[in-house]
């Protein structure tokens, strides 16, 4: 099964807000998220969030294989 992969990543020098991590998560439950989805995390020295990543599965709506 293909896989999207969502990223939500901070500026450069910067940390990503509650907000940004709500976008994140209405994006992947939008995009097919189940929920139980593991998601990986870049962060900085201190400990904040400077990008987050999951992977979805992507179902073939309307796409013949065969021709």
């Amino acid at each position: 099964m293909a896989m999207k992969k969502i990223e939500h990543r901070a500026p450069k020098k910067a940390f990503l807000t509650l907000d940004e991590l709500a976008a994140f998560v209405q994006e992947a439950l939008r995009s097919g998220a189940s929920g139980s989805e593991v998601v990986s995390a870049a962060v900085s020295f201190g400990g904040k969030l400077q990008g987050l990543t999951v992977e979805v599965p992507v179902e073939a709506q309307g796409i013949d294989k065969l021709g």
